[in-house]
C-alpha cells in the first residue's frame, strides 16, 4: 500500500487506481496539458505527454511487465477508459468522465449549448451596459 497518495497533489485530471498484490498503481492524466504519469507505490515509473485519443505506458516492476492504456472514448463528455495489464493479461479496466453528471452525449450537447448561450447573453449584456453608460 502507498504511504501517501501522490495523486492528491494533482488537481485537474483523471485519477485511476489499480491494485496488484501489495503494490498500488496510480495513474494520472491532465485535462489540459495531456501530461500522463504512472506511479507504483508513489514512485514515478512512466511519464509522457499525449494529445491523441490513445496512449500506452509500458514499464517493468519486480520482474513483471506492465502496461497502462488510455483510450478517450468520447471527446465531448471527456469519457476516458484506462486499462491495466500485467504480463500482457488485462487485470482491470476503469472509466471516468470529466463532467460526471453528463454521462450521455445528448446531455453534453445540451450543457455545451447552454454554456454558449449564457456566454453570448453575458457578453451582449456587458456590451449593452457599457454602451449605455459611455454613450455614442
Amino acid at each position: 500500500m502507498m504511504k501517501n497518495d501522490i495523486l492528491n497533489t494533482k488537481k485537474l485530471g483523471y485519477k485511476f487506481y489499480f491494485q496488484d498484490g501489495d503494490n498500488q498503481i496510480a495513474c494520472f492524466g491532465s485535462y489540459f496539458t495531456g501530461k500522463e504519469e504512472i506511479y507504483v507505490n508513489d514512485d514515478l515509473v512512466s511519464s509522457k505527454r499525449s494529445v491523441g485519443r490513445k496512449s500506452t505506458h509500458t514499464f517493468e516492476f519486480n520482474e513483471h511487465n506492465y502496461q497502462v492504456k488510455y483510450h478517450m472514448l468520447n471527446i465531448i463528455t471527456g469519457k476516458l477508459e484506462c486499462t491495466f495489464f500485467k504480463n500482457n493479461e488485462q487485470i482491470k479496466q476503469q472509466e471516468q468522465t470529466v463532467l460526471p453528471f453528463i454521462k450521455d452525449p445528448k446531455r453534453a450537447v445540451l450543457f455545451f449549448s447552454a454554456c454558449v448561450l449564457a456566454g453570448y447573453l453575458g457578453g451582449y449584456s456587458t456590451f449593452a451596459l457599457i454602451d449605455l453608460v459611455v454613450g455614442k
